[in-house]
């Protein structure tokens, strides 16, 4: 066999045998390279920070903001005029109400859906703390598009925005918009000034940094089948025959960088005579690294603001039924983001004169589309607190029926002597036959 298929072999098993070192470990021979390698070496390089998307790569996190996404994804956002005076509010399905409602229930513009950009609205919210949308006007002031800005600024001396939006012929920058054909949606917490909104990541960033370097560590555990940590130091004198020569500091530290670095590199390796080691580490199973996986589920959820059973974590969970806790996630964090969204497009869309007449109304009735047990409930006490059979039906885009808007209120209490207790035979008291005199009576 020749010198350079011998070689060829060596380099074959070595590739074959050889551990991968973990990410931020640079293999290098260099001694002074090493000595820096050992230095970064520390639990600060151990920590990770998910900054961005990578943040969905945890587990409950993805799960809470998909699901806040998803469910105002859900919402129908209506406009609406004044069905007549002292009337309620109706779908305006005419006119420039038609054109609107399409903008807002279909295609806001030709790139997405509705649905869509009311969850790219909330994703925003979250990542960035605010999220613009451009409106789009004709000659006629009329909204005919609204563009979901990748990037925008307020400006409070103007009153007017810089903003980038993605049309259909590639982005497109705009200076000095005028703040009515902006809608801005700012996250609940938000700066000193009130113009902007601060990210939700910022404020979850350090559970999230314990959440992935967890991750990063019962990988790397589960890979290496458990981590060790190893004391090294000097050997002891050997009283029997004579001393050893003593390591000085300079030499247990020249041994411990090397097997820091060999430890990732090698599967058996030598260690100087001089030294001896010892192993202080626990093994994951006795660190219970995946139970501590727990700790992400809790911190998140409170962030989030949605119960640890809608996070798929029935571990800790208080609510007896699934709907309480559906509920309470409806009531406590969609209900204040439902408010601010019909703000913010009333403030945009209409104009004063319009208050009072015309409003942009976010619709819930989607939510509960599957769940009909629920929306029969809330039809039936709809039909006895005066709904009409066929104002009902409308809500399901079912015809009217002959004789259905007549109103009917259950009355369950009546007053003392009133015409329906009479009716009853109740109102007054029955006519009896006087009482029979007893033996011994007078």
């Amino acid at each position: 066999m020749t010198i350079r298929k011998r070689k060829d072999m060596s380099n074959f098993f070595n590739r074959l045998f050889k551990r991968e070192a973990p990410t931020g470990i640079v293999t290098t021979t260099n001694p002074k390279a090493a000595e820096n390698q050992q230095k970064s070496a520390n639990w600060e390089a151990k920590i990770v920070t998910p900054v961005g998307r990578r943040s969905l790569l945890i587990p409950a996190w993805c799960r809470g903001v998909s699901l806040i996404m998803q469910t105002m994804g859900q919402m129908v956002v209506q406009y609406q005029r004044m069905n007549g005076e002292g009337g309620n509010y109706i779908e305006d399905r005419y006119g420039i109400g038609r054109d609107i409602n399409y903008l807002l229930q279909v295609r806001p513009n030709p790139l997405m859906t509705a649905s869509e950009l009311q969850e790219q609205i909330e994703y925003r919210k979250i990542y960035w703390g605010n999220a613009y949308v451009y409106i789009e006007r004709n000659d006629m002031d009329d909204p005919v598009a609204l563009w979901l800005c990748t990037g925008g600024g307020y400006d409070p001396l103007n009153d007017t925005y810089n903003i980038v939006y993605n049309g259909m012929y590639g982005p497109r920058t705009l200076f000095g918009v005028p703040s009515r054909n902006v809608l801005h949606f700012k996250n609940v917490f938000m700066t000193d000034d009130m113009y902007n909104g601060l990210p939700m990541i910022w404020v979850a960033m350090q559970a999230l940094s314990i959440s992935a370097t967890a991750n990063e560590q019962v990988l790397e555990d589960m890979g290496k089948g458990g981590r060790f940590k190893i004391l090294v130091q000097e050997k002891d004198t050997d009283m029997s025959g004579g001393t050893r020569a003593r390591a000085n500091q300079n030499e247990l530290k020249k041994i411990t960088q090397q097997l820091g670095i060999d430890m990732y590199q090698k599967d058996a390796f030598f260690l100087n005579n001089v030294a001896d080691t010892k192993l202080i580490s626990q093994t994951a199973q006795q660190l219970q690294m995946l139970e501590n996986r727990g700790f992400e589920v809790g911190e998140i959820a409170r962030i989030l603001g949605i119960p640890r059973i809608m996070m798929m974590e029935e571990q800790g969970s208080n609510y007896k039924m699934p709907e309480h806790a559906t509920q309470e996630f409806l009531l406590r964090t969609i209900q204040p983001r439902i408010r601010k969204h019909e703000d913010e497009l009333n403030s945009k869309l209409l104009t004063s004169d319009d208050f009072g007449k015309r409003r942009i109304h976010v619709c819930e009735l989607a939510l509960r589309r599957l769940d009909a047990k629920g929306q029969a409930e809330i039809d039936k006490l709809h039909l006895e607190s005066g709904w009409s059979v066929n104002e009902l039906r409308s809500q399901y885009d079912l015809p009217n029926i002959p004789d259905g808007d007549s109103h009917y209120v259950s009355t369950n209490l009546a007053e003392v002597g009133s015409e329906k207790l009479r009716s009853n035979g109740g109102g007054q008291p029955s006519q009896t036959t006087p009482a029979t005199k007893e033996e011994g009576e007078e």
